[in-house]
Formats: structure tokens, sequence, C-alpha cells
């Protein structure tokens, strides 16, 4: 799918929901399951965040950086206010985090999600949790916030709120179809 200007025919409605956490207070964890563990990601985070982003978007129709050259990877990773995770069960992957700290303490959780076949066993809610975690441990962070909308997996809303974090905002994308695919 990819996102247009307003609807016109073949278009599909998005309907994006924005999630906030103001304090740590509020956070619901998950707990770890067994054999699981999270680790920072420093060396090659480019290769990593784009084979994660395509390898657990591909089914939830992710498409904002679908054509984006080696390049545009490198420059999206290798910042410091950008930060990479992987999670894995028994050293097998099974997720990641990406964290983003923007202006005025702000971190969001720019993508998080499991590889295909990971989910259904309360992994995402441990997954979030560790993002929060990770969120609130950077300097100065006074809120960690995430979008998340109807085309990503049906149980991704419930576990944002799950955890704690709560709806600041809505908006609607329009999005159409890429030939030869079928939107969820």
């Amino acid at each position: 799918m990819h996102v247009v200007d307003g609807p016109r025919e073949g278009t599909r409605a998005v309907v994006v929901t924005h999630l906030q956490m103001d304090e740590t207070a509020h956070l619901n964890p998950r707990p770890m399951p067994p054999g699981a563990r999270f680790t920072r990601i420093a060396q090659d985070k480019a290769t990593r965040s784009r084979w994660f982003y395509e390898s657990v978007g591909a089914p939830w129709h992710w498409v904002d950086r679908v054509a984006w050259s080696s390049d545009q990877w490198n420059a999206w990773t290798n910042r410091p206010e950008h930060h990479l995770f992987v999670a894995t069960i028994d050293e097998e992957p099974i997720g990641y985090v990406e964290l983003e700290q923007q202006v005025d303490g702000d971190v969001e959780i720019a993508y998080l999600g499991l590889l295909p076949g990971c989910s259904g066993h309360g992994r995402g809610g441990w997954l979030l949790t560790r993002a929060l975690e990770e969120a609130w441990a950077l300097p100065g962070t006074r809120r960690a916030w995430v979008h998340t909308c109807d085309l990503d997996s049906p149980a991704a809303l419930g576990n944002y709120r799950a955890r704690g974090m709560s709806e600041f905002a809505r908006t609607v994308e329009w999005r159409i179809d890429a030939p030869g695919t079928v939107a969820p």
C-alpha cells in the first residue's frame, strides 16, 4: 500500500492512533518470557534495521521505507538519537524496537514489532515493556509516544493501552494498494 493525498477512487481510509506515556508510574509491565534477551545493537545498525523493518513490516504493509537506499538507511540509523534493540528467545530473533530521541524530552517508539510466527504468546507485551523501560532510561525523557494504525496487528492498540499508554490523537491517512498486493 502507498500513502496518497486525500480520498480518491481505490483508496482506503486508515485510522492512525497516537498514544503516549508521560510518566513511568503508568507502566504496567509484562514479565520477560523464559530464555528472552533484549539487546542494544551498536554495530551494522542499518542492515539490521532494514532486515527487521522488511521482515516484521511486510505482513502489515509498512511502506514508508521500502524503497530506501543503503545511504538512507545509514542516515536514519547512524545518528546519536537513534537506538536499535533486538529481542531474542533462546538466541533466536523474535522482534525489534527502534527508539528515536526527539526535542523537548520526547522519545518515539518509531518501530516495534514481532517477526511472523512469534506473536500470540505475550511476547509483544514484554517487547513493549522493554521499549518503554529503555525510552525512560534515556537522559531527559519526559514522554514516550507511538502511533499505530488499523493495518497493524489487531493486538497492537490493546497492547499499548494495557502497558499504560493513553491516546492523545487520531488521524486518517489515505492508502491505495500497490500493484499486485491486497491490503489486510
